[in-house]
């Protein structure tokens, strides 16, 4: 036992050196995926030069949090490590298969496989939403591609059939890519229906569906014949409301804003002042169907506001 304090001392120094490392990695690593998310968020702007900038820094943090504990074993593997890695992988995956890049590789990334997969999984909603942000836009144009490369990684991710202590988790995250894989496939089918449905309607005469028409007139007419009554500084903050509502069902029910109210009916709305669903009937162009489905909402607001 003459030892005893030799050996504790030891210790000490070794548990000493192991703390300092950790503390110098952690902030290296949360700042490294601070900037990965920034830079999916870039992608989703279509600010690529931004997301790029960000994925180096991401880089350089990484690498300086694995010099910081390369004389540690046990931290050099650490949780927070991998996590730095998989969101590193996911933002740059993301960046390339949006600009229409090759896939970037592991070791290009000097990111482990675990890691690189689990990212190339979470990449595939990272696409699901830059899809749908696009078709809202009205923009189909990369639909089935984008759709194609979230089929392609789904297929190579199954067949990677291995123990989750191998892969960190990866047949959880394969279980998600289906899931986003199958709405996605159905959200796009039925957006390219309903676009072929509108154009195979406008070109049957006099059989056109008012709300369809309205909207494609609406969107060609010159802008004064869109505006509609002139409002005062309350009555705009009334129309904001109202727009906002507007944007929101669109989203909701996947369809032009035009073809829930066009900016003309919301002014001419506010200049009514309607309180009951039959008087909303009486705006110009605003129908029945209209009225009866979103009518509630709409004067709701209207009692809110004024």
């Amino acid at each position: 036992m003459n030892n005893l304090d030799s050996i504790a001392e030891q210790i000490r120094k070794s548990l000493s050196v192991k703390d300092e490392a950790r503390e110098k990695m952690l902030p290296l690593c949360r700042d490294s995926i601070r900037n990965s998310s920034n830079a999916i968020r870039a992608v989703h702007r279509q600010e690529f030069k931004q997301a790029a900038e960000l994925l180096q820094k991401a880089q350089s943090l990484i690498t300086d949090a694995e010099k910081a504990v390369a004389g540690t074993r046990e931290l050099a593997s650490t949780g927070l490590i991998r996590d730095a890695h998989k969101e590193f992988a996911e933002a740059t995956i993301t960046l390339a298969l949006v600009n229409g890049e090759p896939l970037p590789e592991p070791k290009k990334l000097g990111v482990d496989v675990a890691a690189y997969l689990n990212g190339l999984g979470e990449a595939v909603g990272e696409l699901r939403r830059y899809l749908l942000d696009s078709m809202r836009r009205g923009d189909l144009s990369r639909g089935e591609e984008l759709l194609g490369i979230m089929d392609d990684i789904y297929s190579t991710l199954v067949t990677m059939d291995y123990p989750d202590a191998i892969t960190s988790g990866l047949r959880r995250t394969t279980d998600m890519v289906r899931g986003v894989l199958e709405r996605t496939r159905s959200d796009l089918t039925l957006t390219i229906r309903q676009q072929e449905l509108e154009k195979k309607l406008v070109n049957l005469p006099g059989s056109v569906p008012a709300s369809i028409e309205e909207a494609m007139s609406e969107e060609n007419a010159p802008e004064s014949q869109q505006e509609g009554p002139v409002l005062d500084s309350n009555q705009m903050d009334v129309y904001d409301a109202l727009v906002e509502w507007r944007q929101k069902k669109a989203t909701e029910e996947n369809l032009t804003t035009n073809i829930i109210a066009r900016n003309s009916m919301l002014k001419e709305i506010i200049n009514i002042n309607p309180s009951n669903i039959r008087e909303l009937m009486e705006v110009k162009g605003f129908g029945e169907r209209r009225a009866n489905k979103y009518g509630r909402d709409i004067i709701k607001i209207l009692k809110k506001r004024f």
